[in-house]
């Protein structure tokens, strides 16, 4: 795990009984603020689902940009939880949804 956050996503994922998976060769493209097309590597991918989960504390510019690139390319696949609450409270029928990238 790369933060404390996604650890305790695994946990809840595993406490609910959802399948995840986290794999470096799962790889979303999407284009930066360049131009140039890149690879972005979900947190976690919830294969019954068909949902890419990103665990996200703190925003930068460039994690807001890439993050509406790779929502815009894959609509209604990428799930944001952006605090300890929202990994609290993870239920099935909220991880259907999208979230918007903060401005």
């Amino acid at each position: 795990m790369d933060s404390s956050w996604e650890a305790k996503c695994a946990e809840k994922l595993d406490e609910l009984g959802v399948k995840w998976e986290r794999d470096e060769n799962i790889k979303l493209k999407y284009i930066d603020k360049r131009a140039q097309t890149r690879n972005y590597i979900p947190d976690f991918y919830l294969p019954d689902y068909d949902i890419y989960l990103e665990v996200k504390g703190y925003w930068t510019t460039a994690a807001r940009w890439k993050m509406r690139s790779v929502m815009d390319r894959n609509p209604g696949k990428i799930r944001l939880l952006e605090s300890l609450d929202e990994i609290s409270g993870l239920c099935l029928p909220v991880l259907a949804t999208t979230s918007s990238v903060p401005l």
